[in-house]
C-alpha cells in the first residue's frame, strides 16, 4: 500500500522521497486556500414543507418530512458492488475483496494501554566469496541485532458530549438539550411509544432531519455552524402520517468552528475505550503533527478494511455504522468506512467530517473531509489536485487496483457533490 500522500512527476510515477519536506511544502501552499471551517454550502433544503395546526394531533405525512439524512438514504448508498464502481470509474474490473487479515506481529502490543518498546532485529550475511581450493573453506554468519526507538503507546482523552440539562425543550413524549450547542451539538431523547421518531433541524436555509432512537435512548446530533436553530420532534403515528410532539427556537455561536467534528454523534460514535482510538493510537505512534498522523489512519484504514458486497446490496433505510464494528470485521460499506476514519481522526484532535453526497456517476456515497491548521479543510477540491494529496475517500481508494487513476478521479471536484456534512 502506498503512503496517502503522493507527489507526482511528469512520467506520471509516485515519488516518495523526501516524504516530510514535501508536506511541509504542501501544507505551506495550501494555507492560502484556507476555508476556516465555514458552515457547509452545499446542504440543500427539504422541498416539502411541514403544515401544523395548535392542535398536538395535527399530522405530516412522510412525504413532508422527507429524510435527508445518511439514515434513510444510506439504503441507496453504494448499492451496486465496489467492483462495477470501479469500472465506471477506472474502467478497470475489480477483483474480489477479501476480508482484511489480522493486524502484523510486529504491531506493538497495546493492549493495556501503556508504553510500549518496540525491538526490531535483522541478520545480514557477512560470508567472504568462496574461492575453490583444494582445503576447504570456511563461512561465518554473523547476526547483527539493531534496537530501534522505542514507541511509546498512549491513549488520549477524547471529547466526551454532554447533556447539561441547562436549556432544555422537553414535553411529556420528547426533549431536546441545547446546553452544550456551543460546543457544536445537542441531544434529544424520545420517550414515546411509538416504534419510530424523527427530528428536524434548520439553521437559516440549511436544513437536515434524523432518524432518532427511541425507547428513551439519547442521540447527539452535530450542528450546522452558528446561527438561528429551529428544531422538531416528530413520531411515527401510522402509516407514512407523522405528528408534531415537540418543537423550539434557540441561537448557537460555537466557541470554535471546528469543535463540531471533533465530538462523538449518531454518526460517528465512539468514547476512550473504544477500539477505534486504540488502534488509531497504535498506528500513530512516533507520528509527527496532523498531517503524518491522518496520512497513518488513512493508510491503515486502506489496507485493512475491505469492501462489504452483501451488506451494500442488503442494507436497510435506517443503517448507522459503528467503527469497532467495522473494525473488528475487517470490512463495511462507505458509510463504515467514513465514519471510522473520522471517528480515528477525532480521537487524535484532528476535524474530521463525515459527509454524505453524490460521486460521478450519480452514486449516492459517504467520504471524509479532514482539517489541519496548516491546510484548513482537506476535501476532494483542495487536496490531489494541489500537492499530491491522496485522502478523504478511503472506499473508492481502498477498493481500486489503479491507485494512480483512482486518486485522478478523487482529485476531480466535479466528481464530488457534498449535501449532508456530521
Amino acid at each position: 500500500m502506498r503512503n496517502i500522500f503522493h507527489l507526482h512527476g511528469s512520467d506520471g510515477k509516485c515519488l516518495k522521497k523526501k516524504f516530510l519536506a514535501c508536506i511541509l511544502l504542501c501544507a505551506a501552499m495550501l494555507s492560502s486556500c484556507q476555508s476556516g471551517g465555514d458552515a457547509p454550502s452545499a446542504s440543500v433544503t427539504t422541498d416539502g414543507a411541514v403544515t401544523e395546526s395548535v392542535s398536538a394531533e395535527a399530522t405530516v405525512s412522510a412525504e413532508e418530512i422527507e429524510n435527508t439524512s445518511a439514515t434513510e438514504k444510506i439504503s441507496e448508498t453504494d448499492t451496486e458492488s465496489v467492483s462495477d464502481t470501479s469500472e465506471k470509474i477506472s474502467e478497470t474490473a475489480e477483483t474480489e475483496i477479501s476480508p482484511a487479515e489480522s493486524t502484523s506481529e510486529t504491531e506493538p502490543d497495546s493492549a493495556s494501554g501503556q508504553a510500549v518498546s518496540v525491538t526490531e532485529t535483522s541478520a545480514s550475511e557477512t560470508s567472504p566469496p568462496i574461492t575453490e581450493t583444494a582445503a576447504p573453506q570456511t563461512t561465518t554468519t554473523t547476526a547483527a541485532t539493531t534496537a530501534a526507538k522505542p514507541v511509546e503507546i498512549i491513549i488520549p482523552d477524547v471529547k466526551v458530549p454532554l447533556a447539561s440539562g441547562a436549556s432544555v425543550f422537553s414535553e411529556e413524549k420528547a426533549e431536546v438539550d441545547y446546553g452544550n450547542a456551543s460546543d457544536g451539538y445537542i441531544s434529544v431523547v424520545y420517550n414515546g411509544s411509538s416504534a419510530q421518531a424523527k427530528l428536524r433541524i434548520a439553521n437559516g436555509s440549511v436544513q437536515y432531519d434524523h432518524d432518532i432512537s427511541v425507547g428513551g435512548k439519547r442521540d447527539f446530533i452535530p450542528l450546522m455552524g452558528s446561527g438561528s436553530y429551529s428544531v422538531k420532534v416528530y413520531e411515527h403515528i401510522s402509516g407514512k402520517n407523522f405528528a408534531p410532539v415537540l418543537s423550539g427556537e434557540f441561537e448557537v455561536k460555537l466557541k470554535n468552528e471546528t469543535d463540531t467534528y471533533l465530538y462523538p454523534n449518531k454518526y460517528v460514535n465512539f468514547s476512550k475505550s473504544s477500539a477505534c482510538v486504540k488502534k488509531a493510537a497504535e498506528v500513530c505512534a512516533g507520528k509527527s503533527g496532523d498531517v503524518e498522523e491522518i496520512a497513518a489512519i488513512f493508510d491503515y484504514i486502506a489496507d485493512n478494511i475491505s469492501y462489504d458486497k452483501q451488506l451494500a446490496a442488503t442494507v436497510q433505510s435506517g443503517y448507522i455504522p459503528d467503527p469497532d464494528k467495522t473494525l473488528a470485521s475487517g470490512k463495511g460499506i462507505c458509510f463504515d468506512y467514513a465514519s471510522l476514519f473520522a471517528a480515528m481522526c477525532r480521537s487524535r484532535g484532528i476535524p474530521a467530517r463525515l459527509v454524505i453526497g453524490y460521486a460521478e456517476p450519480n452514486i449516492y456515497h459517504a467520504w471524509n473531509e479532514v482539517y489541519t491548521d496548516e491546510t484548513g479543510w482537506i476535501t476532494p477540491e483542495l487536496f490531489l489536485k494541489k500537492k499530491g494529496y491522496n485522502i478523504t475517500d478511503a472506499t473508492f481508494y481502498s477498493s481500486n487496483s489503479d491507485k494512480e487513476k483512482i486518486a485522478g478521479y478523487i482529485s476531480d471536484d466535479k466528481n464530488y457533490t457534498a449535501m449532508y456534512r456530521y
